[in-house]
């Protein structure tokens, strides 16, 4: 079901923006002048603001000049300015990122705890508060999370916050928005995200499947609705609920083919049109009760990747020590010019691109199997078949959305990024763009 609601979500997004078969490229600003959701305007705008940062810091990874004088830093604003101003996407690369954003918003849908988690600490198990309101911006429902993580750092006076307290702190907001009146806010929940995915299909949505309603329950640490689901699921006789069965179920009433009601206390449904969504019935609670506990990420966690780095550089000789710096300033790194090369001769040479492993290679090979299959050479081996042996992006990116899920896998981690991208372009050896070289140099 919501594969399906994603795939017409995705294609009524293409045919808006995508109105003529010839387009190549989609400027910026033509995006930001559309009729389209605001989350997906901000999903591209930000990620044109992460190609200036990558920009500008290519020219001030040197103390030769001082890029900080009032008048240079003025000038060096006005340019990338421009620059964003006239920032077009290839449209391979369009078509992968508004994937990319509308997967990122359905998942904040359903599961906003580990989203959010996942997304803002994946780089770093220590951010600052600046960057939780900045990706805050990526999304436009559920707005109490937004108000109440705004309001805890204004009162705690906090500038910067670690994963574990972040997660502590949204299972906090959670408990005090749903304790008062925990059926009521559960329901408009349930609206909000059933009325979001009325609007990407463009029909109504009123029923959900068990399995998706699990993950919402369970996300949400609603832990006795989740128990309840449960039985409904282990009676076998139902894998999609109505809004009134649901209702039905966590008011205590039973269920067709469920034997008996998980609560007692039966009271009347009011059903679907009768109940406001969340974003009306907005949870009012304060924050001031709220206390998040001391970090529990060390120092030496934090540099935990950056030593196995060091530990995993290449011996160099004296001469290519020398000419180092100037390398890496003016050439790309060899695993994305090995990348480059390869595509290219797959599109001159007009035959698909079949076998992963000639593209998984060297050190991104070591890397993923590192990083993301916990050094399980031959998992990683048996993945990479099953994905040789697709002939569509389409279900190759539900296999990798699986596997990453089924290994715990941040999905927006650079790593995970950098290898969904060269499996993307598997599947369109013809086009220009060559999956995110800038995350497969940082891999």
């Amino acid at each position: 079901m919501l594969d399906q609601i994603t795939d017409t979500f995705l294609e009524r997004l293409q045919n808006q923006i995508i109105t003529d078969p010839n387009m190549t490229s989609i400027p910026l600003a033509y995006l930001m002048q559309l009729d389209i959701p605001d989350a997906i305007k901000h999903f591209f705008d930000q990620e044109v603001e992460i190609w200036i940062r990558e920009e500008e810091d290519k020219f001030t990874a040197t103390d030769r000049f001082d890029y900080d004088m009032p008048e240079v830093r003025m000038l060096i604003d006005q340019i990338f300015d421009k620059l964003k101003q006239n920032a077009t996407f290839h449209i391979t690369k369009f078509n992968h990122l508004l994937e990319r954003a509308v997967k990122l918003e359905m998942n904040y849908l359903l599961e906003p705890h580990r989203t959010l988690s996942q997304f803002l600490f994946k780089d770093s198990p220590k951010i600052s508060t600046m960057e939780v309101y900045d990706t805050f911006k990526y999304f436009f429902r559920f707005d109490y999370y937004k108000t109440a993580v705004s309001d805890y750092f204004n009162l705690k006076y906090m500038h910067e916050i670690s994963q574990d307290q972040f997660d502590a702190l949204l299972n906090q907001i959670d408990k005090k928005a749903f304790e008062e009146n925990k059926i009521e806010t559960t329901l408009s929940t349930l609206k909000t995200i059933m009325e979001f995915l009325s609007e990407a299909q463009q029909e109504d949505v009123n029923s959900l499947p068990v399995d998706v309603l699990s993950a919402i329950f369970r996300d949400r640490h609603l832990d006795e609705y989740k128990e309840a689901l449960q039985k409904v699921i282990s009676a076998g006789t139902k894998t999609v609920l109505s809004f009134d069965e649901i209702e039905t179920l966590l008011r205590g009433g039973t269920l067709d083919g469920v034997e008996e009601a998980v609560f007692s206390d039966q009271t009347d449904v009011i059903g679907f049109d009768n109940t406001e969504n969340i974003e009306a019935s907005k949870p009012d609670f304060s924050v001031a009760e709220i206390e998040v506990p001391e970090s529990t990420i060390t120092f030496e966690e934090e540099i935990e990747d950056e030593e196995e780095e060091y530990e995993e550089a290449p011996v160099i000789d004296e001469k290519e020590e020398e000419s180092e710096f100037e390398e890496e300033r003016t050439e790309p790194s060899a695993v994305a010019m090995d990348l480059a090369d390869h595509v290219a001769r797959q599109i001159s040479s007009d035959t698909p691109l079949e076998d992963l492993n000639e593209l998984i290679t060297g050190r991104v090979r070591r890397k993923t199997i590192k990083k993301l299959f916990k050094k399980k050479e031959d998992e990683f081996l048996d993945f990479v078949g099953r994905l040789n042996a697709l002939s569509t992006w389409k279900d190759a990116s539900r296999i990798i959305d699986d596997e990453f899920y089924e290994r715990g896998i941040n999905p927006y981690s650079k790593e995970a990024i950098a290898f969904s991208d060269i499996i993307y372009i598997r599947f369109f050896p013809k086009d220009k763009y060559v999956g995110s070289e800038e995350n497969i140099e940082r891999f």
